[in-house]
């Protein structure tokens, strides 16, 4: 389809078609189930009723560490997103948003005084443009602009998501996070589907095959994109499940970095790394990827590469590095790991590395077991779903 037929076929499915969330003909545009924040929660409860209910998302994007920061939303809608983050970045930060939608924007616009009021801001830190995502110079956007860009389920209604990703490079400053979440196929949609004007404007056959994102954002020049968090996608729509037939869709949140990691990958070593916690509302410990988690208890060990990812943005004045000179055994996380992992099988790799973990603690019992004559109730470790320590001895209850 030509780039102008998309765009109006889209702006008439969400200025005129849809009404609010009740409308949409699939459970796509919804967000996924990640966690959200003490303070994310309290400013989304702020937020007008029109706004949410006029909101159509398949993720969380909010980052943390949003203290002061620009932020660019892609595809802002009526501007949920860019409300709350506009209360996150404070009076010392500011929020972008652009859509090309007018009726979305007339929502966002009528309740920007409402926010700020609810907000406490003494002055406006959120404005709105109507313009096209991959074509933010022709609305005055600038170079090194911002230092965090996001997007909600809205790259894959864009016919040329290539050039969505050329501009986000563009305009955020050298190391920048494009934080955002997206709807991804499992093998590339076929031209039939992608004409579909339905399953087009409900983020669904306009979905890059994931394999594709990788691609494009690499050869651009971001650093590898780095998955935080997936959920499938059941359609839930039988007519339009025969349509799509083996095809199969995901949700995704990833972050990607303006970074250039060339030097790190070409001398890779491993460095431990340990979080302050002086994140407000991470305090215990920062969740970078799936498979990631840096507690302020428990430094993590991990490729320089990837840790060149927190070392070289906003994040590094939240951790300490230091090079590992002899390596732990076995795999850490690598930078070079990421343009492989596969979202639609994130649950069966969460499932291996919960298996893991349990097999660990398993033997951690059975050590002590040995050293204290301690019973052990259960002898299956793959069932093992908590330990109860009882009048000096260890029960482990199964499920």
């Amino acid at each position: 389809m030509a780039a102008n037929e998309v765009h109006s076929d889209v702006q008439e499915y969400y200025g005129k078609e849809l009404k609010s969330k009740d409308d949409l003909k699939t459970n796509a545009c919804t967000t996924s189930g990640a966690k959200m924040s003490l303070r994310v929660k309290q400013a989304l409860a702020l937020c007008h009723e029109e706004v949410i209910t006029k909101f159509y998302g398949c993720g969380v994007v909010f980052p943390q560490a949003p203290e002061g920061c620009t932020v660019l939303d892609l595809g802002c809608g009526t501007g949920r997103d860019c409300f709350v983050l506009s209360k996150l970045v404070g009076p010392t930060g500011h929020v972008t948003g652009v859509d090309m939608t007018p009726e979305q924007l007339e929502v966002a616009r009528r309740h920007t005084d409402y926010h700020m009021k609810q907000f406490g801001h003494a002055s406006c830190n959120v404005n709105f443009f109507q313009g096209y995502i991959e074509k933010l110079e022709t609305i005055g956007i600038k170079d090194n602009s911002f230092d965090v860009a996001i997007s909600n389920c809205v790259i894959n209604l864009v016919p040329d998501k290539e050039a969505v990703f050329r501009e986000v490079y563009r305009v955020l400053k050298p190391g920048g996070e494009l934080y955002f979440s997206d709807v991804y196929s499992s093998l590339p949609v076929t031209e039939e589907l992608r004409r579909d004007k339905v399953l087009w404007g409900e983020c669904i056959s306009g979905a890059l095959e994931w394999r594709q994102l990788m691609k494009v954002a690499t050869e651009i020049g971001f650093a590898p994109p780095v998955l935080v968090e997936a959920s499938p996608l059941t359609v839930n729509n039988e007519d339009l499940e025969r349509k799509l037939g083996d095809f199969k869709f995901c949700s995704a949140t990833y972050r990607i970095f303006k970074i250039d990691v060339a030097k790190e990958r070409s001398c890779e070593h491993v460095e431990q790394v340990s979080y302050k916690g002086t994140i407000p509302d991470h305090e215990d410990c920062f969740q970078f990827a799936y498979n990631i988690s840096i507690s302020v208890c428990q430094p993590t060990v991990m490729s320089s590469s990837m840790a060149s990812l927190l070392k070289r943005s906003r994040y590094a004045p939240h951790f300490t590095f230091q090079q590992v000179d002899t390596p732990p055994e076995g795999p850490v996380p690598a930078l070079s790991d990421c343009i492989t992992v596969n979202p639609f099988e994130l649950r069966r790799l969460l499932m291996k590395m919960d298996c893991e973990w349990r097999l660990i603690e398993w033997s951690a019992l059975l050590g002590q077991a040995v050293n204290s004559s301690v019973e052990l109730v259960s002898s299956n470790p793959w069932e093992l779903s908590d330990v109860l320590f009882v009048s000096g001895s260890v029960e482990v209850v199964v499920t």
